[in-house]
């Protein structure tokens, strides 16, 4: 049976998304590679697979207007071979009489990770060393199918807390190089479903090419790390060198300034909200809950 939405891999964003798509009425599928939560149980071969140079198997999919495509595509071949299976599996069901011939929208979730412009928008054309065979497959997408590319932020919410990630610093020399450039950008999963709903339902404004994503701030990620005892410990010792009390100022970790007015904006995301008229609802504010209440 034909679908409005299909979300290839239901994890953290799918999750949202499909709440959303269900408080909104909109019929949808998803995948898990075990088929959990009656979700389809489906997964797309890894590139050292022998499945991928003999095709993917697409009979378990159903067909949709829309495919959302939430985990990375290692390079344009991939792309390719996903993008043209598809298409071929919804053109064998339409000559069954289940189904059409129309092109589905096809939206891709990135990383602003191979943006490195401060800041950087959605005319700053990606790193390509930063971002590799995944933004080969972004500008495959892009140029050849119409698709839409949403560079997400940070992902955030539920279980996955900023705050947590102190545990990426496990040592002063990381922690250097986090003092250097203290800026972390976020992005709610709810609010990453509502941009890409947003998408879908106003392709006109946004299909055909690369938005970035965030919560539209920037956050300090020393003020967010900093309550953990284990990186003020290591601060304290790194406040010693030279180098980094140039970076924060002080020789004492109570007086290093805190908060966003601090750091500097690399990812703005205003243009992409101001295309599909509506603002991001979850941002992060440090030392506060979870503002998502749920479906």
């Amino acid at each position: 049976m034909a679908v409005s939405v299909l979300i290839l891999g239901c994890g953290f964003v799918g999750k949202y998304l499909g709440d959303l798509l269900k408080s909104k009425g909109v019929s949808f599928a998803a995948t898990t590679t075990d088929g959990r939560e009656g979700t389809t149980k489906w997964r797309l071969p890894g590139p050292e697979e022998e499945e991928t140079a003999a095709g993917i198997d697409f009979h378990a999919l159903p067909e949709a207007r829309s495919v959302v495509i939430t985990f990375p595509l290692q390079g344009r071949g991939i792309a390719k071979q996903l993008v043209d299976g598809y298409t071929e599996h919804i053109r064998t069901l339409a000559k069954d009489g289940a189904g059409n011939t129309k092109k589905p929208l096809w939206i891709y979730l990135g990383s602003t990770r191979p943006f490195k412009e401060m800041p950087s928008t959605y005319l700053t054309p990606p790193d390509m060393a930063a971002g590799g065979v995944r933004v080969e497959a972004e500008e495959y997408l892009i140029q050849e199918h119409d698709g839409c590319v949403l560079n997400l932020a940070g992902l955030w919410g539920g279980a996955r807390d900023p705050k947590n990630w102190s545990r990426f610093y496990p040592d002063k020399e990381k922690l250097r190089k986090r003092l250097a450039d203290r800026s972390l950008h976020l992005v709610h999963g709810a609010d990453v479903a509502r941009a890409i709903y947003a998408v879908i339902f106003q392709s006109e404004a946004v299909s055909g090419g690369r938005w970035l994503v965030s919560d539209k701030r920037v956050h300090d990620a020393l003020e967010i790390y900093i309550g953990d005892t284990r990186i003020r410990g290591l601060v304290q010792e790194l406040i010693k060198e030279t180098e980094t009390q140039s970076l924060v100022g002080t020789t004492l970790v109570d007086d290093i300034e805190l908060g966003p007015s601090v750091v500097s904006m690399r990812i703005d995301s205003s243009h992409f909200w101001n295309h599909v008229n509506i603002e991001p609802m979850y941002p992060f504010v440090t030392g506060q809950p979870d503002p998502y209440p749920g479906v």
